[in-house]
């Protein structure tokens, strides 16, 4: 367990798969408090096991209270090329000052229901005046459809939508409230239509995005391969998304 941070970032230099590769100097935690230092002795105290005598949880418990006391948390990486000292001659070469710097500090401006004793929690002051929805202008028009996606392209057996092995979910993105899709094989062939006629209501967001489960209008899979999303909306125009997808191996055992 000694402190002995270093340059490194990842533990795989030459690529980055998961979030267990990153080794951010090796995760040397330092916590800045409120509280006068004392080696951390005051909350060393308050948080390891062996000073509880009541149950297994009562540690875990008493850790709420002090995170009251911490000012901010992160982790140290040297500076590229930067050698620290042996043990025996202490570690750390020179003096160090790190400075901590925001442009608005924090403040306890919130006060309880008497109007008297600070909360501790701050209170932001907003307004969404002048943001209501407005018609489009003629270029808006021509590019309303232009951000609509077909999600995950390319499908490779699976997606972040599925919530199970038995289902296969796709997405069309940043759809028109009213509008036609129309899914279409590479070679012309009818899969599957969609009507939308979505109703913008007050303080009510549309659904921005329609799910396909990858199978006709007969409720069949489709085949793997390319496939074409007509979308058709009144007033804004037609646009034509193309999508690649390999099905899953189908499993009868469901396992």
């Amino acid at each position: 367990m000694l402190w002995n941070p270093t340059d490194q970032i990842l533990r795989n230099t030459n690529f980055f798969e998961d979030y267990y590769d990153l080794v951010l100097g090796g995760q040397h935690w330092v916590y800045v408090t409120y509280t006068e230092y004392d080696g951390c002795e005051a909350m060393r105290r308050r948080l390891t096991p062996e000073f509880f005598s009541l149950t297994a949880a009562q540690p875990y418990i008493a850790k709420v209270p002090r995170m009251k006391d911490i000012a901010w948390a992160g982790m140290l990486q040297l500076a590229p090329n930067f050698q620290m000292k042996s043990l025996r001659e202490g570690l750390i070469p020179n003096d160090v000052t790190i400075k901590l710097r925001v442009d608005n500090p924090y403040q306890t401006w919130s006060n309880n229901a008497d109007g008297n004793k600070k909360t501790g929690h701050p209170k932001y002051r907003f307004s969404t005046r002048g943001q209501q929805p407005v018609a489009l202008d003629v270029v808006q028009v021509e590019n309303a459809l232009d951000s609509i996606k077909a999600v995950p392209n390319p499908y490779y057996g699976f997606s972040q939508y599925e919530t199970s092995q038995f289902s296969n979910t796709i997405k069309i993105t940043n759809l028109p409230g009213k509008c036609t899709v129309t899914i279409y094989s590479l070679d012309g062939k009818f899969i599957r239509k969609y009507e939308r006629d979505e109703v913008y209501q007050p303080y009510q967001q549309i659904t921005p995005d329609l799910e396909w489960d990858l199978k006709n209008s007969k409720g069949i899979p489709v085949a793997s391969g390319v496939y074409l999303f007509n979308i058709q909306a009144p007033g804004l125009g037609t646009r034509t998304v193309k999508w690649f997808g390999i099905a899953r191996q189908f499993d009868p055992s469901g396992l």
